[in-house]
């Protein structure tokens, strides 16, 4: 799991598939098949065994950008050939995408000519450009337009009325009010308001040549500009690198710089009235402000290829078989430095063996009407990258992707002190040996319901909690790439714990037994969901 830095469906009645019986009923089919020989396939030897395997030092953490994660691709490619699946990703097994290790070039420039002088900024320090940003130059007028959001759904729009042509747009980071919990900006939706890509999608549909996010007094979350400066420093070890897509299809291709709190009064003179004004009464404040700025981007690129790993299993409805639903797991971590190693046990050696489980589950056992696509994600660790690329340039069409089921965690037993502000309670991890959170079934009771009967033959203790606040983890894995484009998923997610993101996550601290059980849940609910002759329901919570 990564660290910090809408299609609407109809359901009908549920209908329920038989798991213990000896006949398996799908789309008018009779399959002599049982789940039995598919769930006994899962076991704890062989996932101790994968676990092991992708965990061990050969692969020194699979850091992204690497020779080690390149190898584990290949790896997870030959078991999904050796189940029987189906190559699902272009290339054979594999999906390939680019990704840009950034670094700070020296031509990075913020420079301002106003009547009463000319001043300029100093890259890394008062500001940085984000990693959405083009490379290039520009030199235009400056207009203040609000936090940059476009949400008629809300009944607020920054741009109503608003030319941006030829101009550079100044945007306020964050949205409006962003410490009240609830508020319509803030509650959980799934759209991100406070998305900078989407800012600068905005600002240059309405002809912006460039965009500069500003810094507000009232803004509790903005984006650190010392964190991305020092993370931009060349030669960095693939874990502190900052990586990004590529510019691809619907990404604003134009100049994208952040400035800090300092600077951002500097350059918006007023800013914390006019911060006030429009979170007090929702209405834009955008104006032109004074002066001419210059804004060049100069970043380093470093592409390099990676792949998802995706396999198809076979619908056995022919009707149903072109629907699909999408199991995750990213199999990529945070590397090496010398001889200290991020193995990443946990994180995610265990989701990633559990999909290889899978696979192997469903060449001995039934398949489900529709098809599964298991994916094994690549550069989660940098943003969901992996995932990303997936939704925008999706293998099957997303209107015929039903469900997504992201396992990320799920070997170890959570283990932290209580913050009541983040909705954490204290954990100790003896009472957590046979517990899995669920995270993300906000946005689709059906799907909350299906695994939770296919639990009924398997036992874990289920929470539905950390939906809301909790370090917002509802965000922070691929399952997001997928809710945030309107198809529901559900995070299978054993918790934090102490070892997380250290070097200290290895195989010998996993609880296979509830790792295995995970596995034969997801297996069971795959049958549940895929059999059922409804789609589940996708449903924005903010909108209920």
């Amino acid at each position: 799991m990564m660290r910090f830095p809408f299609r609407t469906r109809t359901h009908g009645t549920t209908r329920r598939i038989l798991l213990s019986g000896a006949l398996l009923f799908a789309g008018g089919c009779v399959y002599a098949q049982t789940p039995d020989d598919a769930l006994e396939s899962i076991s704890i030897e062989d996932l101790r065994e994968k676990i092991g395997y992708l965990a061990s030092d050969k692969f020194r953490g699979r850091g992204n950008g690497t020779e080690e994660l390149d190898a584990a691709a290949d790896y997870i490619a030959e078991s999904f050939a050796a189940a029987g699946l189906t190559p699902a990703g272009g290339d054979g097994f594999f999906q390939e995408f680019q990704v840009n290790r950034l670094s700070l070039g020296p031509d990075n420039r913020l420079a301002f000519e106003t009547e009463s002088g000319a001043f300029e900024l100093r890259p890394g320090s008062d500001f940085v450009p984000y990693t959405v940003s083009a490379n290039g130059e520009v030199r235009a007028p400056l207009t203040f337009a609000g936090y940059g959001i476009r949400a008629p759904e809300l009944d607020y729009d920054d741009f109503g009325g608003l030319d941006l042509r030829g101009r550079i747009a100044v945007v306020l980071d964050s949205v409006p009010r962003d410490d009240v919990e609830e508020f319509m900006f803030t509650a959980l939706s799934g759209t991100d308001y406070s998305s900078i890509a989407a800012k600068a999608r905005n600002v240059a549909e309405a002809g912006a040549v460039g965009m500069i996010v500003v810094q507000g007094p009232a803004s509790r979350a903005v984006t650190p500009v010392g964190y991305y400066a020092r993370a931009m420093r060349a030669g960095l070890p693939p874990r502190d690198a900052v990586m990004d897509l590529a510019i691809g299809p619907g990404d604003a291709a134009i100049p994208v710089a952040i400035v800090n709190r300092s600077a951002s009064r500097r350059l918006v003179p007023g800013i914390q009235a006019l911060q006030a004004g429009i979170d007090d009464d929702l209405a834009p404040a955008s104006r032109e402000l004074p002066g001419v700025a210059t804004l060049g981007v100069d970043m380093g690129l470093d592409p390099y290829t990676a792949r998802n790993v995706l396999g198809r299993v076979e619908g056995s409805d022919p009707e149903l078989r072109d629907e699909v639903i999408v199991v995750g797991a990213h199999y990529d971590h945070d590397g090496a430095i010398g001889d200290l190693i991020w193995n990443g046990a946990d994180d995610n050696a265990s989701g990633t063996s559990g999909l290889l489980e899978l696979a192997e589950a469903f060449a001995l056992g039934p398949r489900p009407a529709r098809s599964v696509i298991l994916a094994a994600w690549a550069a989660e660790e940098k943003g969901m990258l992996g995932s990303r690329h997936y939704v925008r340039d999706a293998p099957v069409p997303l209107e015929d992707t039903i469900a997504m089921f992201q396992v990320d965690m799920i070997g170890r037993n959570e283990e932290h002190g209580a913050s009541p502000g983040e909705g954490f309670l204290n954990e100790v991890a003896d009472d957590n040996a046979n517990a899995m959170n669920m995270i993300g079934s906000v946005f689709s009771p059906d799907l909350r319901g299906a695994v939770e009967r296919a639990n009924a033959d398997v036992g874990l203790e289920l929470r539905f909690r950390y939906d809301y606040r909790a370090q917002n983890l509802i965000r922070r894995s691929d399952h997001w790439s997928f809710l945030s484009s309107g198809v529901p998923a559900i995070f299978f997610f054993g918790g934090l714990h102490p070892d997380y993101h250290t070097p200290n996550d290895t195989a010998e601290k996993i609880n296979y037994p509830k790792v295995e059980r995970v596995v034969e849940l997801l297996y069971l609910a795959l049958l549940e969901v895929g059999n059922d002759a409804d789609d589940p329901a996708y449903v924005d919570p903010s909108r209920q």
